[in-house]
């Protein structure tokens, strides 16, 4: 008994993108705003030095990472290659997974391990070490040396718990809106490398190669009939100028030809 596995080819949901744009031009706009989000990890790994969380940093290190892979899948997506193009969308589901695993765990710390109750916190070490630089000199006080009256914290933390229950609902839109925007963009990464596979990219309404196709060679019956009456209107016009140019060239033959006698 053997066992078979058939390769993943999802068949394609969509045919443009955003109901406006080429589905090419639509993927690659979806790894440019892809390899933008992995650039930043670049900037994220200076944490190796001011300091962070080990999941901050294995976090930074995976977008540096994979920032030469969505490189690379510009350059195959460009080239229409339709294998190719379906391991970019396999990848990018991938991506989507473990970016997914990384939001869950942020949003389990700042959602109910970070207290929102207004103090001034350092997020990383190099705050700290300003913030203890700055009191040493006297320019402000030392946070662990001040103490707020009680009153005035319990109200600064009333305030801030306000605060936070209306930005959490927004906020957490946000990533829900962000995570749904993602899955439509691998089904349209699907449905470019479908429509590669089938060879059915270069028909649809919104690539430009097909319009100049259909520009070029009517495939309606109404158009080939204004294709046609255009190509007898031109005929007609080229045989009047012709019959008007052979008039005008006997006529001075009939002129040398008459005699008064």
């Amino acid at each position: 008994m053997r066992i078979g596995f058939r390769p993943l080819r999802p068949e394609a949901v969509f045919s443009s993108f955003l109901g406006l744009l080429d589905i090419k031009l639509g993927s690659e706009i979806i790894l440019l705003f892809g390899l933008i989000n992995k650039v930043a990890g670049l900037y994220g790994l200076i944490t190796i030095f001011v300091g962070g969380s080990f999941l901050q940093l294995l976090f930074y290190a995976y977008s540096t990472a994979t920032l030469f892979a969505f490189l690379w899948a510009l350059r195959i997506v460009k080239s229409e290659t339709a294998v190719p193009t379906l391991l970019i969308s396999h990848l990018y589901t991938i991506d989507h997974a473990i970016l997914t695993i990384f939001h869950y765990l942020f949003y389990q710390h700042y959602w109910y391990s970070v207290p929102h109750d207004g103090r001034r916190v350092s997020n990383s070490q190099a705050q700290q070490d300003l913030i203890n630089l700055a009191a040493s000199r006297g320019e402000i006080e030392d946070p662990a040396l001040t103490q707020d009256d009680p009153a005035t914290e319990e109200l600064r933390a009333a305030l801030a718990g306000e605060i936070w229950q209306t930005e959490k609902v927004f906020a957490g839109w946000t990533l829900i809106a962000g995570w749904l925007l993602k899955i439509y963009f691998i089904l349209i990464l699907y449905s470019y490398a479908a429509h590669l596979r089938s060879s059915t990219y270069h028909t649809l309404p919104s690539t430009a190669r097909a319009k100049a196709t259909q520009i070029a060679h009517p495939n309606t019956e109404h158009d080939g009939q204004i294709e046609m009456g255009h190509d007898v209107d031109h005929n007609g016009s080229n045989g009047q100028a012709g019959n008007g140019s052979a008039v005008a060239g006997k006529h001075p033959q009939g002129e040398d030809e008459f005699s008064w006698d």
